[in-house]
């Protein structure tokens, strides 16, 4: 979850469900998770632009949920993985965040 010392910290939240909105982005995260990737890759298998691509690998990288690193093959191609994240959503979680507003 997004948690600091036990606190939910809402704009992590809103950025990572905002992230996973985006249809084009929760089929890269699945096309991720079978195996890393690297941009040119994922643009043709989602029959997207190499740019288009590669914001979404930023604006996901951005938000904490993959990772770039870079490997040697017949020329240096940086690949993403899936960072370990971990999202729930419960009454719990949304009593905290209401706490966290002002709500009582």
């Amino acid at each position: 979850m997004c948690e600091v010392s036990g606190e939910v910290e809402l704009d992590k939240l809103i950025r990572v469900l905002h992230m996973l909105a985006n249809p084009i982005r929760l089929k890269m995260l699945a096309l991720i998770a079978v195996k890393p990737r690297h941009a040119y890759e994922l643009s043709k298998l989602l029959n997207l632009s190499y740019p288009l691509t590669h914001i979404h690998l930023r604006a996901m990288e951005r938000a904490g949920l993959v990772e770039g690193s870079y490997i040697e093959e017949a020329r240096v191609k940086r690949v993403y993985q899936l960072k370990n994240v971990h999202l729930v959503i419960n009454p719990e979680t949304l009593r905290k965040l209401g706490e966290k507003l002002g709500g009582e």
